[in-house]
């Protein structure tokens, strides 16, 4: 069973890393003036090493910090049952967030170390705020589309490794009744 769980674990961390990888280069482009994207590598460049960067960091924090413990303890201390959808909602945050916040941290970090490395130190605003403002404006929509996504991927993982979630019915639960 705890192979199972970390091997869900795992490859939920390579799934939603390499989506938010994706997405944090895309909204960044977005976000780009012409003379910026002129100066910045190329997209395929980009996307592919933002992917790579959050991907490590997503499995080291998943090897790391117990998510999957977070989210079931999480979900347990509101009362939600597996495979009940409230149990699900719950269960999914910690992962997400966890994703959302810190892989997304140091590969902004990093990204943003490259930038300044290609400016003129003259031009070059300074670190801490210019990490800080770039990281701000991609962690909601990183946080928002990061979650979402695990709601959907984690039942296909789940099922995928064969992990069978036990259900506890609680005893007020009568017999074919769901639970929450």
């Amino acid at each position: 069973m705890k192979k199972k769980e970390r091997l869900v674990g795992l490859i939920m961390a390579v799934v939603m890393s390499a989506a938010m990888g994706l997405i944090a280069a895309f909204l960044v482009r977005l976000g780009m003036n012409p003379q910026e994207l002129a100066s910045s590598p190329p997209a395929a460049v980009m996307y592919i090493s933002n992917i790579l960067e959050s991907i490590a960091f997503g499995v080291i924090f998943t090897l790391i910090l117990p998510m999957g413990r977070w989210g079931h303890q999480l979900a347990s201390k509101a009362g939600a049952t597996p495979p009940s959808l409230k149990f699900h909602l719950l269960n999914s945050l910690p992962v997400s967030m966890a994703c959302a916040i810190l892989v997304s941290a140091p590969v902004c970090f990093i990204n943003i170390l490259q930038a300044r490395a290609h400016m003129p130190p003259e031009v070059a605003p300074p670190l801490i705020p210019m990490f800080l403002g770039s990281w701000l404006k991609l962690l909601l929509p990183t946080a928002i589309i990061g979650y979402v996504i695990s709601l959907f991927i984690s039942p296909i993982v789940v099922k995928a490794v064969g992990l069978n979630v036990p259900t506890k019915r609680p005893p007020n639960i009568p017999e074919g009744a769901r639970p929450e």
